[in-house]
C-alpha cells in the first residue's frame, strides 16, 4: 500500500468557546493519484492533532471516500472521544457546479 501527504493551509478563530477553523487542502493533479490512501498534513486544533484522509478510489466502495482522523490515536486514553462537528468540501476547479460541500453531524 502506498501512502501519500500533501501540505496544508489553516486559520482558526475562537468565539464562545468553541473553535471555528477553515482547514483547505489542495491536493495537485487528483485525478492522477495512484494510491489507495492519501494523507493531509497534521493540524491541531484546540490542542488535538486531526488530518484528512482520502481513498481517491474509494473504501470499499466505487467513489471518492473523505475522513477526517485523530492524528495520534495511539497516544490518546483508550476509548478516547471528541465531539466535533465539521463540514466537508470537494472542490471542483473545471468545473465549479460539481463543487460538493456536506456537513458533518456526530452521532
Amino acid at each position: 500500500m502506498s501512502l501519500a501527504k500533501s501540505p496544508p493551509s489553516q486559520t482558526a478563530t475562537i468565539a464562545n468557546d468553541c473553535t471555528t477553523t477553515r482547514f483547505t487542502w489542495k491536493i495537485e493533479k487528483f485525478s492522477r493519484l495512484n494510491t489507495k490512501k492519501h494523507y493531509s498534513e497534521i493540524f491541531t486544533i484546540e490542542g488535538y492533532k486531526w488530518r484528512v484522509l482520502v481513498f481517491p478510489k474509494g473504501n470499499n466502495v466505487e467513489h471518492l471516500s473523505i475522513y477526517l482522523a485523530v492524528a495520534d490515536s495511539k497516544s490518546l486514553p483508550h476509548q478516547w472521544s471528541k465531539f466535533a462537528q465539521f463540514s466537508i468540501g470537494v472542490i471542483n476547479q473545471i468545473r465549479d457546479k460539481s463543487t460538493i460541500w456536506k456537513c458533518i453531524l456526530p452521532i
